[in-house]
C-alpha cells in the first residue's frame, strides 16, 4: 500500500469568480446589504458599499471595517471581485490566526446574493 498524506482541508478553489457572480455581488452591495460578521474583536472580511457609493473590501473589527480597500466604481470592483477565488483570498499568506479565518469564500458569496 503507498504511503499517502491526505489533508483534512480540500484543496482551495482557485477557480475565479468570474463576472456574473461579482455583478450579482455589487448588485446586492448596492442595495445596502453589507457581507461581513458583526461581533467583538476581529469579524474577519467583508464588503459594503459606503455613502460615497463607493466599494468597500476589508478587515472587519468590532462591526466596523478597519482600512478597507476602496472601489471608486462599480467596474473597478467587478473587475477585481471576477479575477478573485476563493485561494486568492484565503490569506494563506499572512499569520496564521489571519488565514482562512472568516474570509470571503465562493460558498460565502453564493449565500450572501441567495
Amino acid at each position: 500500500m503507498g504511503n499517502y498524506l491526505f489533508s483534512e482541508r480540500p484543496e482551495p478553489d482557485t477557480v475565479a469568480f468570474g463576472e456574473r457572480l461579482a455583478n450579482h455581488v455589487a448588485d446586492k452591495l448596492q442595495t445596502g446589504a453589507v457581507l461581513g460578521y458583526s461581533h467583538r474583536d476581529y469579524c474577519g472580511m467583508g464588503m459594503k458599499v459606503n455613502e460615497n457609493q463607493e466599494f468597500m473590501y476589508g478587515e472587519i473589527y468590532d462591526g466596523d471595517f478597519n482600512f478597507p480597500r476602496i472601489f471608486e466604481t462599480r467596474g473597478l470592483f467587478v473587475t477585481w471581485l471576477s479575477a478573485q477565488s476563493t485561494a486568492s483570498l484565503s490569506r494563506s499568506d499572512e499569520e496564521e490566526f489571519y488565514k482562512e479565518n472568516q474570509v470571503i469564500t465562493r460558498k460565502r458569496l453564493l449565500n450572501f446574493i441567495s
